[in-house]
């Protein structure tokens, strides 16, 4: 199976119709409407992100016209065939020296069910709960292929003694949505221009082989500066082979009946160190200042809050300057949407893990109205602003939790309960405010939406304490976090007529 000619890509029409299966060919010379389909979000997400890095490598446009162009018209064949020529032979799964990020003669005790390559399939603390029965039991050779890209490049590794991506171990993915597949691929793809801006080794490293044709070396020290653009997308940090394809069957995953399907890969530890962060241009990055050194990293999900939360990491670019700021910068697709997009459609998608085990699938959709590109200050205020809400309500109930001095607690921790409630009710509220909010006039949105939030964090405190409201020994542990909460309520939005929100003067 070869990515650059056969069928392998799942899709379905828009705005319906039956799915299907698309080579690449078809995908970025024809002028059809096409979304991915797929049953698992991180499975969508992984092919749209193996498409981006085959055109980016492929069909790199020269320039921002060059780019608009291709956004909005389909490539000419005779540009395809030649961006796929010199690549042909990399991208078949089935190689006999070097298959698609694998490596051959991979020696294994026994060899793994295909199920350890659908990240969180297995091993996950809600894998019975989000996903259909033996759906890693056999996959074809497009949904083997986005598998192997994706547990490479955005999943935590298998565990001890085996590498992780070039972003660490579960980073956050950040794209640009447009409004049918093909658009989508293209609004993800840098111009060469903006290429060597965050990649100034580009040029140099052109010419560089994929990990599966020369491969890393044992032990190796290798400089970021060092990795190219065809090395760093399709970086392979392991040591993996497929076993033997089996006869026709249908697809667990995607469900197409296939001549070949896979059921198990060998794999094993491998060793080497990655010196210095190599810049992947899908991922946002923060940095802070230790010890008089930057430090920088990929943004990752390490709590359970919402991707809303982090979304001026997303798109705000901040530099720092001492060591009590955090710097940030947004994926470089992200930052190239700015001169490109009006409205941003954002999807974010990664995993929250504890080392190899994965807790959580995260992929969501987030819409900036008009003018983000301009204001990326207001959404900075508005997600400081929500949080502000969601930490007042923390701060107040983790005085009800614990207690003070010699006045007694509730001990137990409501105020955890209650910031999960509060994502849950909030969520709505913050986006509907990013979808819609005049970037021009922000002020009004920002209180509007600080008037609903309010309400949300008053009704989940009076829900959290009323349990306890007839133990009078916390009567006045109640009052003092009520208190507490009005105070940094009163600190979040103006009062209009010198009255505190708690109806005391002011």
């Amino acid at each position: 199976m070869n990515l650059l000619t056969d069928a392998w890509i799942p899709v379905r029409p828009l705005p319906a119709g039956a799915a299907c299966k698309l080579t690449l060919r078809q995908l970025l010379c024809e002028d059809g409407r096409w979304e991915l389909c797929l049953p698992r979000d991180d499975m969508e997400l992984a092919a749209l992100q193996l498409l981006i890095c085959m055109t980016q490598v492929f069909f790199p446009p020269q320039n921002t016209a060059a780019l608009k162009q291709r956004i909005v018209a389909p490539l000419p064949l005779d540009e395809f065939e030649s961006g796929c020529a010199p690549y042909r032979e990399w991208f078949r799964l089935d190689h006999p020296d070097f298959p698609f990020m694998q490596v051959r003669n991979v020696s294994a005790k026994d060899p793994t069910p295909m199920d350890k390559l659908l990240a969180g399939l297995t091993g996950a603390t809600n894998s019975c709960f989000v996903n259909e029965p033996r759906l890693g039991a056999c996959l074809c050779g497009g949904c083997t292929a986005i598998a192997l890209f994706n547990q490479s490049s955005n999943a935590p590794s298998f565990g001890g003694g085996f590498k992780g991506s070039l972003r660490g171990g579960a980073p956050v993915t950040t794209l640009v949505q447009g409004e049918h597949l093909r658009q989508t691929v293209w609004l993800n793809v840098l111009s060469e221009e903006r290429l060597t801006q965050i990649i100034p080794w580009h040029h140099a490293t052109r010419s560089q082989q994929p990990t599966w044709v020369a491969p890393i070396k044992a032990g190796e020290t290798i400089p970021s500066q060092a990795i190219g653009v065809l090395r760093g997308l399709f970086w392979q940090p392991g040591h993996l082979e497929l076993m033997p394809p089996q006869g026709e069957q249908a697809c667990i995953c995607c469900g197409f009946v296939e001549k070949q399907v896979y059921a198990g890969f060998n794999k094993a530890k491998f060793n080497y160190t990655i010196d210095g962060l190599w810049p992947h241009p899908h991922g946002p990055r923060i940095s802070s200042v230790k010890k008089g050194e930057r430090e920088e990293k990929f943004v990752s999900f390490t709590t359970s809050a919402p991707a809303w939360t982090h979304l001026s990491r997303f798109v705000v670019q901040r530099q720092t300057t001492n060591s009590k700021e955090e710097g940030q910068e947004p994926a470089a697709v992200v930052w190239q949407a700015q001169g490109l997009l009006n409205k941003l459609r954002l999807t974010v998608g990664g995993y929250r893990n504890n080392q190899a085990s994965i807790l959580e699938r995260r992929h969501e959709l987030i819409f900036l109205n008009d003018g983000w590109s301009g204001h990326t200050n207001v959404v900075h205020t508005l997600v400081g602003q929500a949080a502000g809400y969601r930490d007042a309500l923390n701060k107040a109930l983790f005085v009800f939790s614990t207690g003070f001095k010699e006045v007694k607690g509730a001990g137990v921790k409501v105020h955890e309960l209650a910031k999960e409630q509060f994502y849950r009710r909030s969520e709505d509220t913050v986006l509907d405010t990013l979808a819609r909010i005049d970037f021009e006039q922000a002020a009004q949105a920002l209180l509007a939406m600080g008037e609903e939030l309010h309400g949300i964090v008053v009704e989940l405190f009076n829900e959290s304490v009323a349990p306890y409201r007839n133990d009078p020994e916390l009567i006045r542990t109640t009052a003092v976090a009520r208190k507490t909460l009005y105070k940094h309520l009163n600190a979040l939005k103006p009062q209009r007529d010198g009255r505190r929100d708690d109806g005391t003067n002011a």
